[in-house]
């Protein structure tokens, strides 16, 4: 039975494996890079340490296999972002108005063509306004380990720069990590509820 969890321990190395033979280390052997190839009848395992990251044919080029570990990774990638989008549409507690959009398939293009790492999360309003007390969010999850930057404001009056609902809190919060992905995204809705319960009640405050 295929797993719907990402497999964390080959993403990590896999993305290893393509750091390892591409830009800067585009000239380097593959025992330079810590690849090895192991014959099995017509193909090669491929493997980044002890991790089988690939299979590819007899014959195949460099660029064949730096898109082949792009090809599983994206495989992985999408059960990460899948894991994420579960939780936080359980757990994030959104003012009525807003939405959240999980751009998966944006992120999956940047990573295919140019080996993007992150996963974009945006939350904001429905319907945009110049009316201040609105909340907005982004998160980056990367998707080489379970850890994301996230960042949120709150607008305000005409011409008054946005308040920053993530100045006071620790680092730990704005840039958390997880054992899994699904608790990296419990870890961001705790963070974004708090973020958001002090920004309805600044915005009553002022009202």
């Amino acid at each position: 039975m295929i797993s719907t969890r990402p497999n964390i321990p080959y993403l990590k190395a896999a993305w290893a494996a393509h750091a390892s033979i591409s830009a800067a280390n585009c000239r380097q052997t593959y025992e330079e890079a810590g690849i090895t190839f192991e014959r099995v009848n017509h193909s090669w395992i491929v493997r980044k340490g002890p991790t089988q990251v690939s299979t590819m044919p007899l014959r195949y080029t460099r660029q064949d296999l730096r898109m082949g570990f792009l090809g599983r990774i994206e495989m992985e990638a999408r059960k990460a972002a899948s894991e994420m989008e579960a939780v936080l549409f359980h757990d994030l507690l959104l003012p009525e108005d807003h939405a959240m959009i999980v751009e998966v398939e944006q992120s999956m293009r940047q990573l295919r063509r140019r080996g993007s790492r992150a996963l974009t999360i945006l939350v904001g309003p429905t319907v945009l306004t110049h009316a201040p007390g609105q909340f907005y969010a982004e998160i980056h999850a990367l998707l080489d380990a379970p850890r994301a930057f996230v960042y949120a404001h709150r607008t305000n009056e005409n011409g008054c720069a946005p308040t920053d609902l993530l100045v006071d809190v620790s680092k730990r919060e704005r840039h958390p990590r997880a054992p899994t992905y699904a608790e990296l995204a419990r870890r961001l809705a705790e963070t974004l509820n708090a973020a958001i319960q002090a920004s309805t009640e600044t915005a009553a405050l002022t009202a």
